[in-house]
């Protein structure tokens, strides 16, 4: 039993006692105020429902509270201890039921996806944008989760989600279980990602795919850092990524098939035959056993090295030569001061005092590091971006057209396009007119995207990364459920011609991309895995030096 339940009953039953002495005192000391300690256990017992949450299989307890309040009403001895007694053996017997039912308080799964499939249908803005035939989905996912709620399963739950929100393609679409997010998660991923054989296996953008993130036992075998593999269990690196792929809906196509291979390296049971080329260009196979249960820690290392910016705290700068600064964006927030007032004047002549300075240390170059960058407010977008976009007014994106009778937004009968609604725009105020390269991966999302989409526009403002951005920009909403809180794209953004803001569509090409796309290569590889460099900052230096 949940420990709140444990102290309800236990209180109760104390109650009960105090109150059966309490009725011979107040027999012999004659006082209306006894009255009101017969209605203690029913306030008592409110006060936890309210905080633990009703519970069927506790009514007998909340039952319990009620019988003592025949005290309340009759100033009798013997109806009080008779109550006394019934209150307790109804508190004993929800005790005996609560500790001996696989009903006690199991979440009923369905009925939450039914619940939240409801709220879905009514809010979710991009259906149709995308392509996604909600009936379908319903009928699919719905036996999952009433097979989770016959198991009593919250695992199954959460990956029942994670499959469904995958289908989505859609970054503000995720589910988030209660309780300790990451701890729950990592407890997920390691049964869905498989095993750990000592190494991750990524696809080069010539379509190789060779080993990274190798665990040094492996050097005995022939597998190192880049070598090439060919074969894991028979399928290509590609397939067993793309099997992954049900529990991992990245918005555009080409993010994914960046990712994918990355993903499929834990597959396998206590041993995995991988094929590779050894130095001489010769193909050998190994049977590698497995040196952990989770694959999920390798993978997690692997992404970092590969998505991780420079090492520096949010909105931190730091100096990478006597040409170029570098500024760490990590969120689209600042502090708790912005948030709750929506204004970023402070964080703004901090930033005007600081690109001050580096123009009067002869800095012509500034690297904005949005790799892994959150998203958050649209306030604190409007903020950088005017900073950073020439003196005049700027385009940034258009509102749709909501319904209030109806509930959402209005599209155009004829054509079925979304209603343009208000124009918004920003004053651009020129404090940097030097070079900027934006450095982003898969991971910059949401405001991320409205700063790279709005940025990328100026002559002299490039965006570079492996990988585009996320792509997924729309507004957020929350659905809450009793086990967890589902998020969806609920508020329309549009570009002038109507069409959606920089979300995907059927064609999995967000409204995103990323002007130097640099090449995940062999270099790359090397310098990542092998030297523990930036890669991407030491390519945008380069290219700073080719201006």
């Amino acid at each position: 039993m949940i420990t709140g339940d444990t102290i309800l009953v236990l209180l109760e039953l104390l109650m009960c006692a105090l109150l059966w002495f309490l009725a011979g005192f107040a027999e012999k000391n004659i006082n209306s105020k006894w009255r009101i300690c017969y209605a203690i256990p029913v306030i008592l017992c409110l006060v936890m429902i309210t905080v633990t949450g009703f519970e069927i299989t506790m009514l007998g307890a909340y039952i319990g509270s009620v019988i003592l309040l025949c005290g309340f009403f009759r100033d009798n001895k013997l109806i009080r201890r008779i109550s006394c007694i019934v209150g307790a053996v109804s508190v004993l017997v929800s005790f005996a039921v609560a500790s001996n039912s696989s009903d006690y308080r199991n979440v009923d799964y369905a009925t939450e996806f039914k619940t939240a499939f409801k709220k879905i249908e009514r809010f979710y803005i991009l259906d149709e944008h995308k392509g996604i035939d909600l009936d379908s989905l319903y009928e699919k996912y719905l036996p999952r989760f009433e097979e989770a709620t016959r198991n009593h399963s919250e695992d199954e739950n959460i990956v029942a989600w994670l499959e469904f929100t995958a289908e989505f393609n859609d970054g503000h679409v995720y589910y988030a279980p209660k309780g300790d997010y990451e701890e729950v998660m990592t407890r997920i991923y390691d049964k869905i990602l498989g095993n750990d054989y000592g190494l991750a296996v990524m696809t080069l953008s010539d379509g190789t795919a060779v080993a990274v993130n190798v665990d040094p036992y492996l050097s005995e075998t022939g597998i190192a850092e880049g070598t090439v593999i060919t074969s894991w269990n028979g399928k290509s690196p590609v397939e067993n990524g793309e099997e992954m792929m049900k529990y991992f809906g990245f918005a555009d196509k080409d993010n994914e098939e960046f990712y994918k291979s990355l993903y499929g390296a834990g597959a396998g049971g206590d041993t995995v035959t991988v094929t590779y080329l050894d130095e001489a260009g010769n193909e050998q196979t190994a049977e590698l056993s497995k040196i952990g249960s989770y694959y999920s820690d390798r993978l997690k290392t692997a992404l970092e090295i590969i998505n991780g910016g420079i090492d520096a705290g949010h909105l931190k700068w730091t100096d990478i030569n006597e040409n170029t600064a570098a500024l760490r964006i990590k969120m689209m927030m600042h502090d708790s001061d912005s948030s709750n007032s929506n204004s970023f004047d402070r964080l703004k002549s901090q930033l005007y005092a600081k690109l001050e300075e580096l123009k009067a240390a002869g800095v012509e170059n500034i690297i904005l590091d949005m790799r892994d960058n959150s998203g958050g407010s649209g306030a604190m977008v409007q903020a950088v971006v005017q900073i950073f976009s020439p003196v005049g007014e700027h385009y940034y994106s258009n509102d749709g057209v909501w319904d209030n009778k109806k509930q959402c937004y209005k599209t155009d009968p004829e054509t079925g396009k979304f209603l343009i609604g208000k124009r918004n725009t920003y004053a651009g105020e020129g404090v940097w007119d030097g070079e900027i390269v934006i450095l982003i991966n898969a991971n910059s999302v949401s405001a991320a995207d409205h700063t790279i989409q709005i940025l990328s526009g100026f002559d002299n403002i490039t965006v570079m990364g492996f990988t585009e951005s996320n792509g997924s920009s729309q507004g957020v909403g929350g659905i809450y459920l009793e086990s967890g809180m589902l998020s969806i794209s609920g508020s329309l953004m549009l570009y002038e011609n109507g069409e959606v803001f920089i979300d995907s569509g059927v064609d999995r090409e967000s409204g995103n991309d990323v002007e130097i796309r640099v090449p995940f290569d062999c270099e790359a590889v090397d310098s990542l895995f092998v030297r523990g460099e930036d890669y991407l900052v030491n390519k945008a230096v380069e290219y700073f030096n080719t201006k």
